[in-house]
């Protein structure tokens, strides 16, 4: 758990629609979008002025992975954040062996979405800022930036399940305060998008919509009661799906979150963490203001404080935020779409979790491999494979023989990869690059221990 500074006015008057804004309270910072209706992005052009480099400028390793997306055995992406604060996209067509720089671009530190659907068609976004969607259809060779909407809005969440149909959670701007948030939905891949409203009632919140088909959907949520709110009609409506009590029953009163992220097919994951209502400066009880991260302002020896956590979907999708799980969570998990609901256990806290399907779940951690064919329920024994720690959200599964995991040998960043399902592993050292775009970079093939192009 990491503490934040000390706040001088804990029940300052904040808006209600602003209270527990995923991200947009933590992270709003607005970028400009580059020029109404669509802009053309080529490889040797950067997405937005960055800074003025050289092609002196020297050639960093210390950057970290925070995204992994392969479509096949040899095709894949990484997204990677500098110490600038600005963040790239890196391709390779030989599982590795060779990389290309493909786009560059200011992040201000917010977390990303990629999601690339072939070796062709793919998409990305930040979560905390304007909804703009950059979209390829040439395998990252070129960019097209799409603005999502015409009013001021704070993205919270994306999500697609083809290169067509996607989903942007918003936080709207209206009078200098944020509004409700309010769901949309594409049909043709950011062209244009339909408002389908408040996905929950007030005062429940809504930080993330996350879908696995077509029709399904689930949201992550703070609210009254341990319940997850689920779409069976693309978003248009939702609806609360109970979830099963722990030996020792729900706690009564007070505020649940409840994040909930489809795994592959009918998977779904779950945390369920209670906090009780505030009472006075006691200590007791908590306010959920904003997820991802998991923050919680509560009081300490009588004085306000701001508390990030670690849940459980952190590991398995974005995380690291901090190093202690949240008091009272029960973690959950399904393999056929909610119907039935088990326990979820992990080998650890540390490391990162994958998943093949629903059911086949596999955990990297501590040079340790372990896995699951129950969704999470239960595990093999571990066993050493003698990897690097991987890091948290970043081991990916496309076929039960072939996964990749991110993860830092001293302060340089590697990609380990299996062909076998597990049994051996090659490490891969990622290239050198420099800290902001250049346009040499930008299209030129970076090969492992230098940068440079063809």
């Amino acid at each position: 758990m990491q503490a934040a500074q000390l706040e001088t006015d804990f029940d300052s008057a904040m808006p209600r629609a602003r209270a527990g804004r995923a991200v947009a309270v933590i992270t709003l910072s607005l970028i400009a979008i580059l020029a109404t209706g669509v802009a053309y992005l080529r490889p040797s052009l950067t997405l937005f002025p960055s800074k003025t480099a050289t092609s002196t400028s020297p050639l960093h390793s210390d950057y970290r992975v925070v995204g992994v997306d392969f479509v096949s055995p040899s095709t894949g992406w990484l997204v990677v954040d500098f110490v600038s604060g600005d963040y790239a996209v890196i391709h390779t067509t030989d599982g590795g062996t060779t990389w290309t720089r493909q786009l560059t671009a200011p992040s201000g530190g917010r977390s990303k979405f990629a999601k690339f659907f072939d070796a062709s068609v793919g998409v990305v976004a930040l979560i905390g800022s304007e909804p703009v969607l950059h979209r390829t259809s040439d395998g990252g060779q070129s960019w097209v930036s799409r603005p999502a909407t015409k009013q001021p809005a704070t993205v919270l969440s994306w999500s697609f399940v083809d290169s067509d149909h996607g989903w942007m959670l918003v936080a709207p701007q209206g009078a200098g305060v944020l509004l409700p948030e309010r769901l949309y939905r594409t049909e043709d891949g950011g062209l244009s998008w339909s408002d389908l409203g408040r996905p929950v009632p007030g005062p429940d919140q809504a930080f993330q919509a996350n879908f696995s088909s077509l029709t399904t959907g689930w949201l992550t949520t703070a609210s009254s009661g341990p319940f997850a709110y689920r779409s069976q009609d693309s978003g248009a409506t939702w609806s609360r799906a109970p979830l099963p009590a722990p030996s020792t029953g729900w706690p009564a009163g007070g505020q649940f979150f409840v994040a909930v992220r489809p795994t592959s097919g009918q998977g779904v994951v779950a945390s369920v963490v209670h906090f009780p209502n505030l009472v006075g400066r006691t200590g007791v009880g908590g306010k959920i203001r904003a997820y991802p991260p998991l923050t919680v302002r509560a009081f300490d020896g009588g004085r306000p404080r701001t508390y990030i956590y670690t849940t459980l979907l952190d590991q398995v999708a974005t995380g690291p935020w901090a190093k202690d799980s949240p008091p009272n969570q029960t973690e959950l998990g399904t393999t056929d779409g909610g119907k039935s609901w088990s326990n979820v256990t992990v080998p650890s806290t540390m490391g990162a979790i994958g998943y093949f399907d629903a059911a086949d779940w596999w955990w990297v951690g501590e040079g340790m491999w372990a896995g699951s064919a129950d969704g999470g329920a239960s595990w093999t024994e571990p066993r050493d494979i003698g990897v690097i720690e991987a890091l948290p959200g970043s081991l990916q599964m496309t076929d039960r023989e072939h996964a990749w995991f991110a993860g830092l040998s001293g302060a340089r960043p590697m990609l380990e990869s299996t062909d076998d399902a597990g049994l051996h592993w090659t490490l891969q050292t990622l290239p050198l690059l420099e800290d902001g775009p250049t346009p040499n970079q930008l299209g030129g093939r970076v090969h492992p221990g230098r940068d440079t192009t063809s």
